[in-house]
């Protein structure tokens, strides 16, 4: 009976043994393509490392403007991104993204000239942006996703209130990310500036507004979103898009 009951013991260790060596099937990985809403929509190239390459805003057809009205290209030296400008063919001055420790956007240079520095939890969720001594906006966050975003208006401080959906947002967009402190959405959509909320937006409105934005989803195969559509009281306001190509 001893013999048996060792021999079970053995056949049950090797099986553990067997399962935690098996090679788990790794999880398809995409990147975006292009994102964009009816008027402007931005196409993405990276580098062999994965880091952004160029970004080229709306195909055109006028001579000069290198096929696209505006393009981004990235210049990398460590942490350090010079960010070669040309709208509708003229070269504009650079813009400089310097990355912190965690990875995300610490400074950036516009092509003005203006300084945004970021702050940022230890999640790597983005909490301020501040042009030149100056606050631009505050984000709060609660359980991963970001409940609140302010902006500033005449020197008052107005937050935009957020609630979600119980929908994973496994691609990771950025369905909240316009008009933070004159950061540009794309900029959001690749990484550069903190982590996504976890869930997938729902509804979002301005204190004090009646207005509320809902919004809906579109997703592939794999729950990657591909259309958000924003309404404003039942009525279709913004489609924004998005391509994703997986990553070999």
């Amino acid at each position: 009976m001893k013999k048996i009951v060792y021999a079970i013991a053995i056949m049950c260790l090797a099986a553990v043994a067997f399962s935690s060596c098996k090679k788990e099937e790794p999880k398809i990985q995409k990147r975006l393509a292009m994102c964009g809403d009816e008027w402007d929509k931005y196409y993405f190239s990276y580098n062999d490392d994965g880091s952004i390459a160029t970004v080229k805003r709306n195909p055109s057809n006028e001579a000069g403007w290198g096929g696209y009205e505006r393009t981004w290209t990235f210049t990398w030296n460590g942490k350090t991104a010079t960010v070669k400008y040309v709208k509708e063919g003229e070269e504009q001055d650079p813009l400089t993204f310097v990355l912190g420790g965690n990875g995300y956007v610490e400074t950036f240079t516009d092509t003005w000239g203006d300084v945004r520095k970021m702050t940022y939890d230890l999640e790597g969720h983005l909490l301020t942006v501040f042009k030149g001594s100056e606050k631009k906006c505050t984000c709060v966050w609660d359980g991963g996703n970001l409940i609140k975003w302010s902006r500033f208006s005449d020197g008052a401080e107005q937050f935009k209130i957020q609630n979600f959906l119980v929908e994973k947002n496994d691609a990771g967009i950025f369905a909240d990310a316009t008009d933070k402190a004159g950061i540009d959405r794309w900029m959001f959509e690749i990484g550069l500036f903190g982590k996504p909320s976890k869930l997938l937006l729902d509804q979002a409105a301005w204190e004090g507004s009646e207005s509320i934005a809902t919004h809906k989803y579109t997703k592939d195969a794999d729950n990657f979103v591909t259309k958000v559509e924003k309404y404003y009281d039942g009525e279709l306001d913004q489609t924004y898009e998005y391509v994703w190509e997986v990553i070999k």
